[in-house]
């Protein structure tokens, strides 16, 4: 019963770490572009209008030329 149990423990550990890996990796260099958050962005700030969504994000994420590691993230 213990082996059954620690294996079961292993596996599940194995499957939410690669699930996590492969959800954090969209297949882009520097994440998701502001054209494709956009509509997330005005559901989450209806009160927001474009420039400044597309500013947070910029203050967020930086520009495309440069990168900016958010080594902030909680």
């Amino acid at each position: 019963m213990k082996k059954k149990l620690t294996s079961l423990g292993i596996v599940a550990v194995l499957v939410l770490g690669i699930g996590n890996a492969v959800y954090a990796s969209n297949g882009s260099d520097n994440g998701w572009s502001f054209q494709e958050m956009l509509p997330f962005m005005e559901v989450m700030h209806p009160n927001m209008d474009e420039q400044q969504m597309e500013q947070m994000y910029q203050d967020c994420h930086g520009s495309s030329d440069e990168k900016v590691p958010m080594n902030n993230q909680i």
